[in-house]
C-alpha cells in the first residue's frame, strides 16, 4: 500500500514539474499584459502590470527569463510611437531595458546560448533586422533593405544558431526567407511563391522554427479586393528538402502568430472561430491544436483577449523532441477527423 502511494505522489510530482509554461499577452485586466499559464490553460498568473502597450514576449532558451518589446509612449497620443526591447526574469522581477532608440525596436528573439537577442527595428531609415550582445548592449545590422519599400521583420533564431528566419517584403506581398546568421545566403523558404485560392494577395507572418530545427511554421492570410481578409492558412515547411504542409483551419476561422508546442506535438495560435475578418469584433483567444488527435482546445477560456503565446518546458525534465518530430508528418496525414483538413502545396 505505501509503495503505490509512493509510486502515486512520484508519478504527481513528475506529472507537475514536467508541465511547461506559455506565455502571452492579455487584456484581461483592461490594460495589454504579460500572463504565464500552464500548457493545459490551468494557473494563470500575470507578470507585468504596467499602462504601456506590451507585446511579443519570448522566452530564453533555459526558461529563466522573457524578453519583450514595450511602447513607453503608448500613454500620451502625443507622442510618437517608441518601442524598445525589454528582458525580465520568469516571475516578472527586475526589468531590464536593453534599447532606447526614437526607432520602433520590435520583436525579440534569443540565440540559443541565451548571450544575444535579434530583433527588427526602424533605426537605419528602413526596418532591418539586429543583433544584439545582451552583456554588451553592442548592436550589429545584418539585412539591407534593397528598395526603400523593402523590409525584413520578425526574424527567429534556429535551434543551432546557424540561422534565421523573417519576413521579407518586396513592397508587394510578404514572403518567409531565412539566412545566414551574418545576414548572407538569404533565400525563400518556398520553392515558389504561393497563390490565393480565392484569387486575392497573400501575406505570410509569424515564422517559427520546430525544436529540433527541421520544419518553419508559419500562417498565411489571404486578402481579396473589396472583401477584406478571406482566408487563413497554417504552413509548415522542412527547411532542407522545402517540403511543404498546409493545413486549413476550420472555415472562415481567423489565424495569428502561430507557434510550437508540446516539444513539436502541438501548435498554439490565437484565433477566432469564424471570424476571419471581423477583427475587432470578435475577441482572440488562445487554442491548441494537437497533431496526433487532431483536437482543438480552447486555452483561454475568458471574456478578453489573448495573444502573442510562447511556449517553454520546464527544463528540468524536458524530453528530446527529435524522435516525436521524425513521424511528424505522418500524424499530419492520417488524423481521423482533423478540423485540420491538409492538402499538398
Amino acid at each position: 500500500m505505501h509503495k503505490l502511494l509512493i509510486i502515486s505522489y512520484f508519478s504527481l510530482l513528475v506529472s507537475t514539474l514536467a508541465m511547461a509554461d506559455i506565455v502571452f499577452i492579455s487584456d484581461r485586466d483592461g490594460k495589454s499584459n504579460i500572463y504565464v499559464m500552464n500548457d493545459n490553460g490551468s494557473r494563470v498568473r500575470r507578470l507585468t502590470n504596467t499602462p504601456f502597450y506590451i507585446g511579443a514576449p519570448r522566452w530564453s532558451p533555459d526558461g529563466s527569463q522573457i524578453a519583450f518589446h514595450m511602447d513607453l509612449h503608448s500613454t500620451d497620443p502625443h507622442k510618437p510611437q517608441q518601442y524598445d526591447i525589454f528582458i525580465m526574469n520568469a516571475d516578472g522581477s527586475h526589468q531590464q531595458r536593453l534599447t532606447d532608440h526614437p526607432s520602433l525596436d520590435t520583436s525579440p528573439s534569443w540565440s540559443p546560448d541565451g548571450k544575444y537577442l535579434t530583433f527588427d527595428s526602424g533605426r537605419s531609415g528602413n526596418v532591418e533586422i539586429y543583433i544584439m550582445e545582451i552583456a554588451t548592449r553592442n548592436i550589429r545590422q545584418i539585412t539591407k533593405a534593397d528598395t526603400p519599400d523593402d523590409f525584413a521583420a520578425n526574424p527567429e533564431w534556429s535551434p543551432d544558431g546557424t540561422q534565421i528566419v523573417y519576413e521579407y517584403s518586396n513592397g508587394q506581398r510578404r514572403h518567409i526567407y531565412v539566412m545566414d546568421v551574418d545576414g548572407g545566403n538569404a533565400r525563400p523558404v518556398l520553392k515558389k511563391p504561393r497563390t490565393g485560392i480565392w484569387g486575392g494577395g497573400l501575406i505570410s507572418l509569424g515564422p517559427s522554427w520546430s525544436p529540433d530545427g527541421q520544419h518553419i511554421l508559419y500562417s498565411e492570410s489571404e486578402f481579396v479586393a473589396g472583401q477584406g481578409r478571406v482566408a487563413d492558412t497554417i504552413l509548415i515547411v522542412d527547411k532542407d528538402s522545402r517540403q511543404l504542409q498546409v493545413l486549413n483551419p476550420p472555415k472562415r476561422w481567423r489565424v495569428e502568430d502561430v507557434r510550437w508546442a508540446d516539444d513539436g506535438e502541438a501548435l498554439l495560435f490565437p484565433g477566432i472561430p469564424g471570424g476571419v475578418n471581423d477583427f475587432g469584433l470578435k475577441i482572440l483567444k488562445i487554442y491548441k491544436y494537437h497533431l496526433r488527435s487532431g483536437q482543438i482546445t480552447n486555452l483561454t477560456d475568458h471574456p478578453s483577449n489573448n495573444w502573442m503565446m510562447d511556449w517553454t518546458p520546464h527544463t528540468s525534465l524536458s524530453v528530446s523532441s527529435r524522435k516525436k518530430l521524425a513521424i511528424q508528418w505522418a500524424r499530419l496525414k492520417n488524423v481521423e477527423n482533423n478540423p485540420f483538413r491538409t492538402s499538398s502545396p
